[in-house]
């Protein structure tokens, strides 16, 4: 009782100056195991998608001499783009880089299936081409030909992503893809751009997190973890993330005390700008 009276006395000789009372208060009151700061309560926005609707495009030059399929190679590598869907009929140039024959192209990303069930793939094409879903070729059309339609097999589809690759190549002046479904529904079209999808970058990058604190994401267990900066900023490597991702933050101190959990966020991916801020 007497040394809580001498505290409070030695504090209170310090009343004309209320800051410095508070400050006081709470550091003797923390010496003493008296009281503790609690953390804010954060909350977490994300900023920016890093989703983009569309494919990663590849347009080749190709010798008319050498074998197509050995040509596809960094380098006879003229043009990287975005292109929003498989849809083209080529009267001319695919692109100023490219000429109007003996040319070659490849699309990649990820199909978005937003109905599970049975699909079927078509191809238009002229000359080759080749359809892989989830690494299994589907649909080989590789030959010399005039416009012509490939079919798949019927395929059994859960709703979610799915990696999508094509190759094609064109011989000469006139060319043409068209890729396209058959939904579960019985409607036929060409595979629509919101089908597709591709990260815009290689980080996920969480803002206004507290230096030295450790921000980690979690789906099924930890992915992804890195350290703020000196800039409040935590950058991770997102490249272990094949596709986007469900999934949740937590944020701990530099001693490891868990202050933060975001709900679930879906399609986490590359690209993704979140800031932490307080609630």
């Amino acid at each position: 009782m007497a040394r809580t009276l001498t505290l409070w006395l030695n504090l209170f000789s310090n009343a004309k100056n209320p800051r410095f009372f508070k400050q006081n208060l709470r550091n003797s009151l923390l010496r003493r195991g008296g009281a503790t700061m609690s953390e804010p309560k954060y909350v977490l926005v994300r900023m920016k998608r890093g989703l983009i609707h569309g494919l990663k495009a590849r347009y080749y030059v190709l010798a008319a001499e050498k074998p197509v399929e050995k040509q596809f190679t960094r380098e006879n590598l003229r043009l990287e783009r975005i292109d929003p869907q498989i849809n083209f009929v080529w009267w001319d140039k695919p692109a100023p880089e490219i000429p109007a024959d003996f040319f070659g192209a490849e699309w990649e990303g990820f199909l978005k299936i937003t109905q599970g069930g049975l699909y079927r793939f078509y191809l238009l094409t002229d000359d080759g081409a080749r359809l892989w879903l989830n690494d299994e070729l589907i649909i080989d059309a590789w030959k010399d030909q005039a416009p012509t339609v490939y079919h798949s097999d019927l395929l059994g589809l859960g709703a979610g992503y799915h990696k999508i690759f094509v190759r094609f190549y064109n011989k000469f002046a006139f060319g043409e893809i068209i890729l396209g479904w058959i939904r579960p529904d019985g409607v036929a079209e060409v595979i629509p751009q919101e089908n597709y999808a591709i990260p815009s970058d290689t980080k996920i990058v969480v803002e206004g997190v507290p230096e030295g604190y450790c921000v980690e994401f979690w789906s099924g267990g930890k992915i992804l973890e890195a350290v703020a900066d000196m800039k409040n900023k935590a950058i991770l490597d997102a490249t272990k993330l094949v596709k986007p991702q469900d999934g949740y933050f937590k944020i701990l101190t530099p001693d490891g005390k868990h202050v933060f959990e975001s709900p679930v966020i879906r399609d986490v991916w590359g690209g993704d700008v979140f800031q932490l801020g307080i609630g």
